[in-house]
């Protein structure tokens, strides 16, 4: 089950969901490298960003959301 859409870890606030900048969302090519997939697999296809602009996790270095 996926949690995209579950409020923010670290304040309770909704979230927004961005393009995460790694993935190239291109699907005509090969998702993991040619030998088979190494450690975490493919990178997630969005990335989770809490509302609340007073968050700690919105933060360099801050938790994530």
């Amino acid at each position: 089950m996926y949690s995209d859409y579950e409020n923010c870890a670290v304040c309770g606030s909704e979230v927004r969901l961005r393009p995460n900048p790694g993935a190239s969302g291109d699907t005509s090519e090969p998702a993991g490298p040619t030998d088979g997939v190494v450690g975490g697999g493919d990178p997630t296809v969005d990335v989770r960003e809490c509302t609340n602009d007073d968050c700690p996790s919105r933060r360099p270095g801050g938790p994530d959301a």
